[in-house]
């Protein structure tokens, strides 16, 4: 919140901070403290449940509200097109650190996954799979708002109820669905789901550096055990031609 003075991340030192218990979250706040010149040492606390199964978040759709307003803690990770726009909409401001500011690097959020066997048994099925997601999140980057009067009338969450509220975050996101958007004279404006070496390389490379991959024992694993290209595939992609 813009009104704990907490403005930049070095200042997040001896601060409450919500954790997911992601993977690499808290090393990843740590880091970035650090990387504005602080110490890194702030108090991780769990959110209850991961904060995907507590009431108060469920209700409110975010952990701004139940956290952050609520003084249960003094900063948090958030999907911006989500919950900042929701804080913006309710009146609250927020102070916004992105990783890139700070000289992280960042890999692709959410994403899909599936499992090899899958992958070789039934790839049509994967096929499809895709290509009715590409069609939807074509659909929504032409039709934000329709798409928000969609999402709301069949999810029917409490966290939906406000329609304006999910139209404003359908426009702050829609033209992040495709990539590589091209000029509007030509028919192809851009692609879905199409990932990148080096985004992925540059990810796994700082993780490594930073000493951030380890074992169920807390041991650094070597940077030779993982094979960047063997992390994700688009050949399942209904727009990718490689």
């Amino acid at each position: 919140l813009t009104s704990s003075g907490i403005d930049r991340p070095r200042l997040l030192d001896g601060k409450r901070y919500a954790s997911y218990d992601g993977r690499f979250e808290d090393a990843i706040v740590k880091q970035m403290v650090q990387n504005d010149g602080g110490k890194g040492d702030v108090a991780f606390h769990s959110l209850d449940m991961h904060g995907y199964g507590e009431d108060d978040t469920m209700a409110h759709g975010s952990v701004v509200s139940s956290y952050l307003k609520a003084d249960r803690s003094d900063s948090t990770w958030i999907f911006t097109h989500w919950e900042a726009v929701k804080a913006m909409h309710e009146g609250t401001h927020l102070n916004l650190f992105t990783l890139e500011d700070y000289g992280i690097p960042y890999g692709y959020s959410p994403v899909l996954l599936a499992t090899e066997s899958t992958l070789d048994k039934d790839p049509e099925v994967v096929r499809k799979t895709l290509n009715a997601l590409e069609k939807g999140y074509r659909f929504a980057y032409d039709n934000p708002i329709r798409a928000a009067e969609i999402l709301v009338s069949q999810a029917k969450h409490p966290s939906l109820d406000d329609l304006s509220f999910i139209e404003a975050s359908q426009l702050s996101i829609s033209d992040k669905y495709l990539t590589d958007v091209v000029d509007d004279d030509d028919e192809d404006e851009g692609v879905w789901g199409v990932m990148e070496l080096n985004r992925w390389s540059k990810w796994v490379d700082f993780l490594f550096e930073k000493g951030i991959i380890v074992d169920r024992d807390g041991v650094a694993v070597p940077r030779d055990t993982v094979q960047v290209e063997a992390l994700f595939t688009n050949e399942f992609l209904p727009t990718y031609t490689s």
